[in-house]
């Protein structure tokens, strides 16, 4: 109820902020030959809209311009794609208001087939027209057993959704209401493409825009910074977008929303490959526009001097989207999305590039989801990055080649961490920590880092997270990294509990933080899983979960060289021997086998002998079988308490004050410290051995005395 409050409290605020903004906050500066349109729409009694527009100080035209698909009737003049149609007049102008959206129209469900395409399972609709009964008109993605309904609208639905159509490069300055969609629009054709002069600037100055049928924003056509990337046969994750083509600068002190949905994928009557005999043939794609904020073309999205500007996105698919790449400089961008957060979707050529602002996402609220997802590459060079995936199968973070931080604050989570193997030589700048829990975490509990010597290194709260604090999600992974950490450095990772400092939507100021507390103290079984190779390469934490190379799933984690079992009290380690205790030691009650206190299975491999210092020892590090930190297991000797598992011995029964020789060293006991690997992971075992010959022992004794007993009987 509390979260409830607090999320309508938000919704409240930053419609307060819409209300007022336009009136109290003007965009930076007087942008050269800027052209301010302020949109205006209106719902009507009957359910209806009506819109209207104004571009600077004049009225925008309105046409009654429709666009219509219906596969049951051929219309021969749309080139490839027969089942579309218009009416209406045709527009003109640089500028103006048309109802001719793109969406997925209302179909039969009865006339969907489910079957593979394209290597998807999709639920396909063909023509029904004879001559063109052979091409499917378009396809709807399975995510359960019947057709997803929610994703097709009426004609009626459709037209009240308007679209303000740009026509001419310049700089655009939004602000206002508007039930529909901005398209931006220059010229589909490859003079547009590499013309330097066919950009578009989008100043958001304080606008709203709901599109409950498609996009809420689309840079269909304009410059393509990177205009020669189909002549080329190699790609990286280098790419400058200073000149790209699609450009948007969030205003400083305005709060601006787009929320839009998806139109699914629309195929054109032309085969991909024209000797294509398969049973079902691959189609060219018509159109598909996945996200609600979307551009086919690289697209840059900055804020200004003082990075106050904020822009809400919310989508019934994916977020924020390109078809090529996408780079972010400056502002404040949240992102609530049923799918993925981010997309950037051309398959081994695309790069997200993250260089500033803060980015907060929160993905898969549907049935999946990644944070971020590159079908390139992902780079981060700056800013602050809070990533959260669908906790069923999905990752913060998922690039197929290679992600990349050299720099900001990071902080992703989900249930998988499949990036793939990227570069050695091109390897992240910044240090990078991937924790591998060995049991679900959830997401309202506090992330803390200190250095060994418990300075304060990194603190996050997703609980105080006005994007990820609205939903609580549980996760597996987590991916850490931020200028603090170095390499070679000794850390301690904390979950839960409290933190006293200042905070920024969840993200604490380290400086601020003056101290913690009810937090528990991590430890790890394994660092070496796979290896990590480049990047979050060599499978990165798909040899945890099951993406990239996976390896082999049964081998243990490594432990950290330069360990060795602690000695029994004769020197050796016999398990079929019950060892000497101490006199006056009593044997622990093993309460089931578990350590005291310990819940669930979070600590099932965890002891006191797991290491809790997080050594950084490469630029992207791997733990392994994460969980609360094992607690000592202790026996009364005489004055002091003795761990059954280590070995070490402490003057209090909470096993916090360890006992010290007159020269001030550890007692002999604390050689578990050197631990080998192979020592190390038999001593797991160790508490359950010693109960076992305890019981043995009893049992022996008590055998021996009923056989005497009955020997002088008889």
């Amino acid at each position: 109820m509390k979260r409830m409050i607090r999320f309508l409290a938000m919704c409240i605020c930053a419609c307060m902020l819409l209300a007022i903004a336009p009136a109290a906050f003007a965009a930076e500066g007087s942008y050269t030959d800027a052209h301010t349109i302020k949109l205006s729409s209106t719902q009507n009694t009957d359910g209806s809209y009506t819109h209207s527009a104004m571009i600077d100080g004049s009225a925008i035209k309105e046409f009654d311009y429709t666009w219509h698909a219906d596969p049951g009737i051929a219309h021969d003049e749309v080139k490839n794609a027969p089942a579309e149609y218009y009416t209406g007049t045709k527009p003109e102008g640089d500028v103006y208001i048309a109802h001719d959206i793109y969406y997925f129209p209302k179909l039969d469900t009865s006339g969907f087939k489910r079957q593979s395409y394209d290597g998807e399972q999709e639920w396909c609709y063909y023509y029904t027209c004879a001559e063109y009964a052979k091409y499917i008109f378009a396809t709807l993605p399975v995510e359960g057993n019947s057709v997803p309904e929610d994703m097709m609208h009426t004609p009626e639905e459709a037209y009240n959704n308007a679209v303000l159509h740009i026509t001419k490069a310049g700089i655009y300055i939004l602000e206002g209401t508007w039930h529909g969609q901005i398209w931006i629009d220059l010229g589909d054709s490859d003079d547009v493409f590499a013309d330097e002069s066919k950009k578009v600037t989008l100043v958001l100055n304080g606008v709203d825009v709901t599109c409950t049928v498609a996009p809420a924003l689309v840079f269909y056509s304009v410059y393509e910074c990177d205009n020669t990337w189909e002549d080329r046969e190699a790609y990286s994750k280098s790419v400058d977008l200073t000149d790209a083509g699609a450009r948007v600068i969030i205003a400083d002190g305005t709060t601006n929303n787009f929320s839009g949905e998806n139109v699914y994928r629309m195929l054109r009557t032309k085969l991909k490959d024209e000797n294509d005999t398969s049973a079902i043939p691959v189609q060219k794609k018509q159109r598909k526009t996945d996200g609600a904020f979307y551009s086919y073309m690289s697209m840059t999205i900055n804020g200004e001097s003082k990075g106050t500007g904020v822009l809400n996105i919310t989508s019934g698919y994916e977020g924020l989207d390109t078809e090529l790449h996408l780079g972010i400089n400056g502002g404040n961008i949240n992102i609530f999305s049923d799918n993925d957060g981010i997309n950037v979707n051309e398959d081994g050529v695309s790069v997200a590039q993250i260089n500033g602002g803060e980015v907060h996402i929160l993905a898969g609220l549907g049935a999946e989801g990644d944070g971020i997802d590159s079908n390139g590459y992902l780079v981060i060079n700056g800013g602050t990055v809070i990533s959260m995936a669908n906790p069923r199968a999905d990752s913060g973070m998922d690039s197929d080649f290679g992600s990349y931080i050299n720099g900001g604050t990071v902080a992703s989570f989900g249930s998988t961490m499949d990036w793939a193997k990227a570069d050695d030589d091109s390897d992240s700048a910044q240090a990078t920590m991937n924790l591998r829990f060995s049991s679900s975490q959830s997401a309202d509990e506090a992330v803390i880092i200190t250095d060994k010597d418990g300075n304060m290194v990194f603190a996050y709260d997703p609980d105080k997270d006005e994007v990820a604090g609205t939903k609580i999600r549980s996760y597996q992974g987590a991916v850490i990294s931020c200028p603090a950490l170095q390499i070679g450095g000794s850390y301690n990772v904390y979950v839960g509990g409290n933190v006293t400092g200042t905070e920024r939507n969840g993200v604490y100021d380290i400086a601020t933080v003056s101290a913690f507390s009810d937090s528990a103290q991590q430890c790890y079984s394994g660092n070496a899983v796979g290896g990590m190779g480049g990047g979050f390469g060599g499978g990165g934490f798909g040899d945890f979960f099951g993406g990239g190379n996976r390896g082999d799933r049964n081998q243990q984690g490594t432990m950290p060289d330069g360990t060795t079992l602690p000695q029994m009290p004769d020197g050796t380690f016999d398990p079929n021997q019950r060892p000497q205790m101490p006199d006056g030691t009593t044997i622990p009650d093993m309460n089931g086998n578990t350590r005291p206190n310990q819940q669930g299975g979070q600590n099932a491999f965890a002891s006191c002998l797991s290491p809790t210092s997080f050594e950084m020892t490469e630029k992207v590090n791997a733990f392994s079988g994460v969980s609360d930190s094992g607690d000592h297991i202790l026996a009364k000797s005489g004055e002091h308490y003795i761990c059954s598992v280590c070995g070490k011995t402490f003057s209090d029964e909470e096993g916090t004050n360890e006992v010290l020789s007159p020269d001030g060293a550890l007692t002999p006991n604390d050689s578990s410290d050197k631990l080998t690997t192979a020592e190390k992971v038999l001593s797991y075992s160790l508490p359950v051995v010693i109960a076992a010959a305890a019981i043995t022992f009893i049992l022996g004794i008590g055998a021996g005395v009923a056989i005497t007993l009955i020997i002088k009987k008889k």
